[in-house]
């Protein structure tokens, strides 16, 4: 019989119910927000400064914690919650039993106050369908990367921080075949694909070990894969790890990164192996144009979350768009 107990942010074990029933408790003036399943963000830049995101956008509450030692119980609290090696931690990154994920900060270092920055896990994982009538994207542009999915395109997604990266990856999900093998390698666990046959992996966060996400990635190729996701790539290890892989010809691979255009996409891959001397900068792109099939931008813009190109590499090696977006007009076309 498990012994795991329901709570407001999850599963937990019966041996740290208390401990957990407590950090619910010191939630008490932001658990509404936190339950809320259009919420994506809560964001407390002091006790008494609580904003939150949402799908209508950013917006500050009239939420206080009434003092800044209330604010700091609650770091404290989820520092022991999850046995983390200082009750009164500088910086603390923390995760969850729902995976909802929280920064936390000091006096220490963010000298105006506590501070706790808390990304909740989606209660509903987003489908086209959602982002269509959210005006993310068309029907056409959907039934457009439905097919470049199905035929095992290599994708990039990219965009900035919040611009809606993640949701697109899980959404991606609903059009691979249940038979296909995925293997998912993340830094920090946070895309949870609804698919039958998967092996999702994180590398670990604790001192004792050096495993990283390349490890992760060069792992799936003992693994049989038949399509790797891998979370975000934020360093050049991971991304010449990806590129190794989709370069001995496993097709149907995601990933995402930050950067402005499908263009910078290409290019920041250049630089961050070309940074640390792993191939130059030259070689790079030929390899990236070599592997990659589909590039698509996403951006949180005034009218919301739109993907703001959908790009193809050509058989000549170019960068085509297929699909732009007018932020001014809020309107997609097709232009090829």
């Amino acid at each position: 019989m498990s012994d795991l107990v329901e709570t407001e942010v999850g599963l937990v074990p019966q041996k740290d119910l208390n401990k957990w029933k407590l950090v619910c408790h010191y939630m008490a003036p932001i658990m509404d927000y936190y339950q809320d399943p259009d919420i994506t963000e809560i964001m407390i830049n002091r006790f008494d400064s609580i904003f939150v995101e949402g799908r209508s956008g950013m917006f500050k509450t009239d939420k206080s914690y009434g003092s800044e030692a209330a604010l700091e119980k609650l770091i404290t609290q989820i520092s022991i919650a999850l046995k983390q090696d200082s009750a009164r931690p500088s910086i603390l990154d923390a995760r969850f039993p729902d995976q909802s994920r929280a920064c936390c900060t000091t006096r220490t270092v963010s000298p105006m106050g506590c501070t706790i920055t808390l990304r909740c896990t989606p209660k509903k994982t987003l489908s086209f369908h959602d982002l269509v009538s959210f005006k993310a994207m068309t029907h056409e542009m959907c039934d457009f990367i439905q097919k470049r999915v199905k035929a095992q395109d290599n994708i990039i997604i990219s965009g900035g921080t919040s611009s809606g990266k993640t949701t697109l990856i899980r959404a991606l999900a609903e059009y691979i075949p249940n038979s296909d093998r995925v293997l998912v390698c993340e830094d920090t666990q946070e895309l949870f694909l609804d698919l039958p046959n998967q092996i999702p992996m994180e590398s670990p966060k604790r001192k004792d070990s050096d495993i990283t996400l390349s490890d992760l990635i060069k792992t799936t190729l003992r693994q049989r894969p038949d399509r790797v996701f891998v979370g975000e790539i934020r360093d050049a290890f991971a991304c010449d790890a990806f590129l190794q892989m989709i370069n001995t010809g496993h097709g149907g691979c995601v990933t995402s990164l930050h950067a402005n255009s499908p263009k910078d996409a290409v290019r920041r891959i250049q630089y961050l192996l070309a940074k640390e001397g792993l191939i130059s900068y030259e070689l790079a792109g030929h390899e990236v144009m070599n592997s990659l099939h589909l590039l698509i931008q996403i951006k949180k813009t005034v009218h919301g979350r739109r993907l703001t190109h959908i790009s193809i590499i050509d058989d000549d090696k170019n960068i085509i768009d297929i699909f732009t977006y007018d932020e001014k007009s809020d309107l997609h076309t097709r232009v090829n």
